[in-house]
């Protein structure tokens, strides 16, 4: 699974034409900046990676070969992104626009929480466009997740303290991933 084409996949099918979304690492951006002057109202960063605990005992498996050498084969691993859509405009009079984008990728991800991703990484679909898809090309396809977390106000400090930067509007996604 590349995680790269996913993370575009994604930006695709919130933002077709690509206007309002732009993946970015957060922490690297400066009010100076000319990408905020020049670019997207919404910027996608990864804020973390981690490994589902859920999913993690999972015992080890034989995986028998043609040249009757059997191998151990390690269990798969499942990962949780923490995906951050933050709003930021530099002219003061386009707060509420930065605030009506959010509000665009909040009730799509409400609409849309479950996609597939199909294995060559050529494409990730939505829920509806995967029941269309015929049994045997649904075996291609691995399950991603997107859901919402609610921060304290604490956490919500702690988080823009550590990527070194002024709060900006913002909502945070737990993007759940199959195997890797």
């Amino acid at each position: 699974m590349n995680l790269r084409k996913l993370i575009e996949s994604l930006c695709e099918l919130v933002d077709p034409d690509g206007s309002m979304i732009e993946a970015l690492n957060i922490a690297t951006l400066n009010d100076g900046d000319e990408f905020f002057e020049t670019s997207s109202p919404i910027i996608l960063s990864i804020v973390n990676v981690e490994e589902d605990r859920m999913m993690k005992n999972q015992p080890e498996y034989f995986k028998k070969s043609e040249n009757k050498i059997s191998k151990y084969k390690n269990p798969n691993q499942y990962l949780v992104l923490s995906l951050l859509f933050a709003s930021y405009n530099k002219e003061t009079y386009k707060y509420l626009d930065g605030i009506d984008n959010l509000n665009t990728i909040l009730v799509f991800f409400q609409q849309h929480n479950s996609f597939f991703y199909k294995d060559d990484d050529r494409e990730l679909i939505t829920l509806e466009n995967f029941y269309q898809k015929k049994e045997s090309e649904k075996e291609l396809y691995q399950k991603v997740t997107m859901e919402i977390v609610s921060l304290s106000t604490e956490q919500l400090y702690q988080m823009w303290s550590c990527l070194g930067s002024k709060y900006m509007p913002s909502m945070l996604f737990k993007m759940r991933l199959c195997m890797i």
